[in-house]
């Protein structure tokens, strides 16, 4: 059997914005009930009153009543930085590939140095220090198709008893979002979250975890 409630929950996890404001007790429930009817019909299959998706929301508005359940609190074991990267970006083609199986030791990059390489169905992408970067032309033997120099990397160290928990990706992206800092890249380890942006916004990313 379908419960509405349970849908009514599944709805506004969905919705951020509402989910924020029912948890700070401003969402106009009456408004919002009659918003998500249809929704709520055709997930449960079945006709619901609007007074009684007004009486779910209430129940889940003490349940979420000053929490964000999609943000979570994440606690780091630690931060590092690497300053400056410099990202490039190749066409994928039989020769750049061919170039991919030697390039860490041919560049040889030091223990402490970030070097990334990912590609997709186009394009190669290597992320590295900036002063490897004639090395790594050089290495591939052709014209990149874009470079973006002065960015800063900065990895998260997450702990290993967050490894099995959802939104713990989103949750310190989250912090990110609120200021408005754009990224250029976003990957992850098995514990570590890595970001690339541009260095001028160091200094904020930084003040960001350090509070933590």
């Amino acid at each position: 059997m379908i419960k509405v409630g349970e849908k009514i929950e599944e709805i506004i996890k969905g919705d951020h914005e509402a989910l924020f404001c029912l948890s700070r007790g401003i969402l106009n429930l009456s408004r919002y009930a009659r918003r998500i009817r249809d929704t709520v019909e055709q997930k449960t299959k079945k006709e619901v009153k609007w007074t009684t998706i007004v009486m779910a929301l209430s129940r889940l508005k003490k349940k979420y009543k000053d929490v964000t359940p999609l943000v979570k609190e994440v606690e780091l074991d630690g931060m590092t930085v690497k300053t400056p990267v410099v990202e490039i970006v190749f066409e994928k083609t039989s020769v750049t590939i061919s170039r991919l199986p030697l390039i860490q030791k041919s560049i040889k990059p030091k223990n402490e140095e970030w070097f990334r390489l990912s590609q997709n169905s186009k394009v190669i992408d290597i992320i590295c220090s900036e002063s490897r970067l004639e090395s790594v032309v050089r290495h591939m033997g052709v014209k990149p198709i874009l470079i973006f120099k002065d960015l800063t990397a900065i990895g998260l160290s997450v702990p290993a008893r967050y490894h099995d928990q959802p939104n713990i990706t989103f949750s310190l992206l989250h912090k990110i979002a609120e200021r408005e800092i754009p990224m250029d890249q976003i990957f992850t380890t098995r514990d570590e979250m890595m970001l690339v942006f541009s260095t001028k916004y160091l200094s904020q990313v930084v003040e960001i975890f350090q509070k933590d």
